[in-house]
C-alpha cells in the first residue's frame, strides 16, 4: 500500500467504471426525494405544531431547506471533483486519508443499514394499521418492545423482494424508484389540494404560537435543527454519481438533487398547512397519527385516512429502496479502496451492480427486522447525528480542495466562498441542535445515543486495527 493520501489532490479522476450507467435526471431526483421524505412526517406533525404553530413550522422548514440547498451545492462541487461511488467516504478518503474515511464510511453505512431495518419495521406497522386482522401476536420481546410474527414476515418479504430488485441492475432499481416516488408525489398533491379546498384557513390561527403558550421562536429553532434529519438523505443521489447515463453531466445530477431538497421542504410546509386547515391545529397536538387524524376529519375522511396510510407505505418503500442503494455503494466503495473485504467490490458483469454488497445489505436488514424497533430506533437516532456532523466535515474537505491547485471541476458552488461560509454556519447550527436535542430530551442525563456514538466509534477503531494489522 502506498502513502496514506495516495490518489488525493482534489482534482477528481473519471475512472472507467464497472458499474452500470443507467441513472437519468429523473432518477437522481427520485433517489434524493425518496430518501428525504420517509414516514416520520405522519407521526411528528403534531410535535412540529406544538413547538411553533403552523406559521413557525413552515418558516423553519423553508429556512432549513435553504440551508440544506446550500450544503447540497457544496456537495455538488465535491461530486464533480470525485464523480465516483462513495460520496462522503470518498471525499474524505481523497483529502484527509484512510482512517478518517474509514470512520465516516463506518458510521454512514450503519445509518443506511439501520434505516433499511427501520423502514421494514415501520412498513409492517403501517400494513397492520390498515389491515388490523393480519396481526399475529408477539414472537418475542427486545428491550421491552414486542417483535410480532407479522412484522417478521412483512419485513423479511420486503427485504428479499427489494434485494432481488436491486440485484437485477441499476436500470430496474431506478425504474422502480421513479415509479414509487412520482406516484407518491402525485397522490400527496391531490390529498393536500383536497384538504386546502375543503378546509378553512382560519383554523390555522394563531399561526405563530407554541403549546402550551410560550415562545414559538424557540420551537421554530428546534424544528429548524430537526431539518438535519427530516431534510437529510439527498446525498443518496451522489452515491449514484458513477452510474449516471452518458447524457447526464455531474451538474445535471447535482441540480436534480437540489430540486429534490426544495420539493421536500415545500412538501412538509404544504402538509402542515393542509392538516391545520382540515382541523383546528391545536387538536392535532398529542395525536398518535396527526396527519391521518387531520385528513380523516374531512368529508370522505375514512377513505382519505386510508389513502394517507397507503401513501405512507409507498413512501416507506421508496426510502427503503434508496437506502439499499446507499448502503451497497458505500460497501462497494470501501472495498474498492481496500478497507473492506475485496469480495464486496465485485460487480456482476451482466447486471452492472455490486451483488455481494447488495446481498450483505439484505442480510443485515433481515437481522435489523429480527431485533425489532426497540433496538433499532436508538441506532437510527444516533447515526442521524453522525450524518449532521458529516455536513461540517465535508464542507471542511471542500475548503481544503479549493486551496489546492488542480483542474477546475465541471460544477462549482455558485457564489463561491460566501455561499460555502453560509452553508457552514447553517450546518453548525443544525449539528449543535442535533447533539443537544437528545440531552434536553433526557432531562440532563447522558442520553443513550451518546453512549452508542462512542461505542460504535470504539468498534470502528478495533476493526481498523484488525484490518490494517501488518501481521495479518
Amino acid at each position: 500500500m502506498g502513502p496514506d493520501r495516495e490518489g488525493s489532490g482534489c482534482a477528481g479522476r473519471e475512472q472507467s467504471s464497472r458499474l452500470g450507467r443507467a441513472v437519468g435526471r429523473a432518477g437522481y431526483f427520485a433517489l434524493a426525494f425518496g430518501a428525504i421524505v420517509g414516514s416520520g412526517w405522519v407521526i411528528v406533525l403534531g410535535d412540529w405544531l406544538m413547538a411553533a404553530g403552523p406559521g413557525g413550522t413552515v418558516l423553519a422548514f423553508l429556512a432549513g431547506g435553504a440551508v440544506m440547498m446550500l450544503i447540497g451545492l457544496c456537495y455538488g462541487e465535491l461530486a464533480a471533483r470525485f464523480p465516483r461511488a462513495g460520496a462522503e467516504f470518498l471525499y474524505v478518503r481523497e483529502t484527509l486519508g484512510r482512517l478518517p474515511a474509514f470512520l465516516v464510511g463506518w458510521y454512514i453505512t450503519l445509518y443506511a443499514v439501520a434505516t433499511c431495518g427501520f423502514e421494514a419495521i415501520a412498513l409492517a406497522w403501517i400494513v397492520r394499521t390498515l389491515l388490523p386482522s393480519i396481526g399475529l401476536g408477539a414472537a418475542y420481546h427486545v428491550h421491552g418492545s414486542a417483535v410480532t410474527w407479522d412484522a417478521l414476515l412483512i419485513g423479511l418479504a420486503g427485504a428479499l423482494l427489494l434485494g432481488a430488485l436491486h440485484t437485477r441492475g441499476a436500470a430496474a432499481a431506478i425504474r422502480f424508484q421513479n415509479a414509487v416516488t412520482f406516484g407518491f408525489i402525485l397522490l400527496m398533491v391531490m390529498l393536500i389540494a383536497a384538504a386546502l379546498v375543503a378546509g378553512q384557513p382560519e383554523r390555522l390561527q394563531p399561526a405563530f404560537e407554541s403549546v402550551p403558550p410560550g415562545t414559538w421562536i424557540t420551537g421554530a429553532l428546534w424544528t429548524f435543527g430537526s431539518c438535519a434529519f427530516f431534510l437529510n438523505g439527498w446525498q443518496t443521489a451522489l452515491h449514484a454519481i458513477e452510474e449516471r447515463r452518458p447524457d447526464v453531466t455531474p451538474r445535471a445530477a447535482v441540480m436534480s438533487s437540489i430540486a429534490a431538497i426544495l420539493t421536500a421542504a415545500l412538501f412538509y410546509g404544504a402538509v402542515v398547512l393542509a392538516a391545520g386547515s382540515a382541523v383546528p391545529w391545536r387538536g392535532l397536538v398529542g395525536q398518535n397519527l396527526p396527519a391521518v387524524a387531520a385528513f380523516t376529519a374531512l368529508p370522505g375522511g375514512r377513505i382519505l385516512g386510508a389513502v394517507i396510510l397507503a401513501a405512507t407505505a409507498i413512501s416507506l418503500v421508496k426510502t427503503w429502496s434508496a437506502m439499499i442503494w446507499v448502503a451497497s455503494r458505500l460497501l462497494y466503495a470501501q472495498a474498492r479502496q481496500g478497507l473492506l473485504p475485496a469480495a464486496l467490490a465485485r460487480v456482476d458483469p451482466e447486471s452492472g451492480v455490486p451483488r455481494p454488497a447488495i446481498y450483505l445489505v439484505t442480510s443485515l436488514t433481515v437481522l435489523a427486522v429480527a431485533i425489532g424497533r426497540g433496538a433499532i430506533l436508538p441506532i437510527v437516532n444516533m447515526v442521524s447525528t453522525c450524518m449532521a456532523l458529516s455536513f461540517v466535515l465535508c464542507l471542511i474537505v471542500l475548503i481544503k480542495c479549493r486551496r489546492l491547485d488542480g483542474p477546475r471541476p465541471s460544477f462549482t458552488v455558485p457564489g463561491g466562498t460566501p455561499v460555502i461560509a453560509c452553508a457552514a454556519t447553517g450546518a453548525c447550527l443544525m449539528v449543535g441542535t442535533a447533539l443537544a436535542e437528545p440531552w434536553i430530551r433526557s432531562e440532563g442525563a447522558i442520553p443513550p445515543e451518546w453512549f452508542l456514538l462512542v461505542a460504535w466509534g470504539a468498534a470502528a477503531l478495533v476493526a481498523w486495527r484488525i484490518r490494517t494489522d501488518p501481521a495479518r
